[in-house]
């Protein structure tokens, strides 16, 4: 009885040691996408303010060009 509740303890240790390795490897598995993730997502934070600017010059320089065609129309 002593022999077959201790290899039963043993199997449970040894499942409980297997499925810690298991989630040891998954957490190493979703930091490296945590880490991909984060700088796909700082690549595309600087995607969208390099066109926010851009947008920004777009907007000014029409902007621009209305008030000049605007002082051309009042002058005639």
């Amino acid at each position: 009885m002593n022999n077959e509740l201790l290899h039963h303890l043993e199997q449970r240790i040894n499942q409980a040691v297997d499925e810690i390795s298991v989630l040891r490897q998954k957490i190493t598995e979703l930091e490296a996408q945590k880490t991909q993730l984060t700088d796909d997502n700082t690549e595309l934070e600087l995607k969208v303010y390099s066109h926010q600017e851009q947008q920004n010059d777009w907007e000014t320089s029409i902007s621009k060009m209305l008030n000049n065609l605007n002082q051309l129309d009042g002058t005639e």
